[in-house]
Formats: C-alpha cells, sequence, structure tokens
C-alpha cells in the first residue's frame, strides 16, 4: 500500500511540474508522457534501491539522464529544456520523498477486532 501511495505522490508532484513547462499545445502531451516515462522508471529505481545496495544518489542522476534523453526525445523540446526539466522535477521529487515519510498503518481504518 505504501508503495502504490509513493508512486502516486510521484505523479501528483511531477506531473504538474512537466506542465509549467509547456505551452498550452503541447501541455497535454508533455503530460501523458511524463506519465509513462514515470511509470517506467519508478519501478526501476525501486527494484534497484531494495535489491542492490548502489548508492541512492548514483541512482538519481541515471533517472535524471534517462528521464532528460525521453523528454527531449518523445517532446521534441531542446535537449537543454529536457533535462532542465528532469532535473527539476527529480530533485523536487527527491527531497520532498525523503521529507515525507509513509507509515504503512497510517491508511489502515480498520479497527483490530479480537473475539475471546
Amino acid at each position: 500500500m505504501v508503495i502504490a501511495l509513493d508512486i502516486l505522490l510521484t505523479l501528483l508532484l511531477e506531473l504538474p511540474i512537466i506542465a509549467l513547462f509547456f505551452k498550452k499545445k503541447k501541455r497535454l502531451s508533455a503530460i501523458i508522457y511524463g506519465f509513462f516515462i514515470v511509470l517506467v522508471t519508478w519501478p526501476i529505481v525501486h527494484i534497484l534501491k531494495m535489491s542492490t545496495e548502489i548508492n541512492i544518489n548514483y541512482i538519481e542522476v541515471g533517472v535524471v539522464i534517462a528521464e532528460g534523453l525521453a523528454l527531449w526525445i518523445l517532446t521534441n523540446c531542446g535537449w537543454k529544456k529536457g533535462f532542465l526539466i528532469s532535473i527539476v522535477i527529480n530533485c523536487s521529487s527527491f527531497f520532498i520523498m525523503k521529507t515525507i515519510t509513509l507509515d504503512p498503518d497510517m491508511l489502515q481504518n480498520r479497527p483490530n477486532i479480537v473475539i475471546h
């Protein structure tokens, strides 16, 4: 459940920032591309975090490069703009997710029922 909230929070944070970088004409397609880019990179990041000893900072640098390339190619914006968007969204997402901790028991609304 926490992982689902984590990706939801990431999407809610990153997609509006992507939208800010594009004019109204290209905004919807940029948001859709951003959605799919996050859906591809997010699981890879979490698999690497859980199964390897790679420093999270190195993983995030790889994500910035991969998402920057994807945004540049898919949205047909310049490479500088693609990497700028990637740096902004990933830095904001990284630091906000570091400060917000999601407790798995936080959303449990069913009381524990004890039958004697």
